[in-house]
């Protein structure tokens, strides 16, 4: 039985990934404070706060459960990987060999979301994206992976302003947002107007990164405070 998904997906990208999908670098990691919004089952909170890092995660579903959100992400992933099985000449397979070590690479990254989710909860904090509960400018850099842009069929423009608005409220420099592009490289029709909406607070600019899963996508939008 397939198991149907009804909002964005719970599954865990590495550590790696987000250096590769944020650009970030050795000095930032020990120098700034971060907010990963909304992380999921991803490790980078673990791995940044075990190296002694300043890290916060937030999710709308950190209320649940450890074993719940591990169950989770369990299915998520096997609804993700039989759905790209019949497409999976749409993507790059340069950072993942295939689908197997993609499985494997995301399996690992659910299970240690999953221990130090149980061993240190109070790195991980429930919260609506639209009203996020921290302070402003509580963090330096605020990232925010495969949430916006890519789901314009359930989250609407609103939506996108209203958490665009929110992570540069507790953001102290700026937010980095990735990826850009939905499948088979097409730009969410919410890209354009989050962008003037955003230039008219903010200061924008695309970066390239080092990361693509996502035929065309390598960039990455900055939002910094002006």
């Amino acid at each position: 039985m397939t198991t149907k998904i009804v909002g964005p997906i719970f599954t865990g990208r590495s550590w790696d990934e987000y250096l590769k999908m944020f650009k970030l670098t050795r000095e930032e990691l020990k120098t700034r404070s971060f907010l990963d919004c909304a992380a999921g089952a991803s490790s980078f909170t673990a791995y940044l706060a075990n190296g002694g890092g300043r890290v916060q995660a937030v999710d709308l579903l950190y209320d649940q459960d450890p074993l719940v959100l591990k169950s989770l992400c369990q299915k998520h992933l096997e609804a993700l990987v039989k759905s790209l099985e019949p497409i999976k000449r749409e993507f790059e397979w340069s950072y993942f060999r295939d689908l197997n070590h993609l499985k494997e690479h995301r399996s690992r990254s659910c299970q240690e979301f999953y221990q130090d989710y149980s061993q240190n909860p109070d790195r991980y904090q429930k919260g609506d994206l639209t009203r996020l509960p921290f302070a402003d400018s509580e963090f330096d850099i605020v990232l925010s992976s495969h949430l916006l842009f890519i789901y314009d069929h359930r989250l609407d423009l609103d939506f996108h302003l209203q958490v665009l608005d929110e992570m540069l409220r507790v953001s102290g420099e700026e937010v980095r947002v990735y990826p850009l592009v939905k499948h088979a490289k097409k730009t969410s029709e919410f890209l354009k107007p989050a962008w003037q909406r955003m230039s008219m607070v903010a200061e924008l600019e695309l970066v390239k990164v080092n990361y693509q899963f996502r035929r065309g996508g390598n960039q990455m939008l900055i939002i910094r405070k002006s």
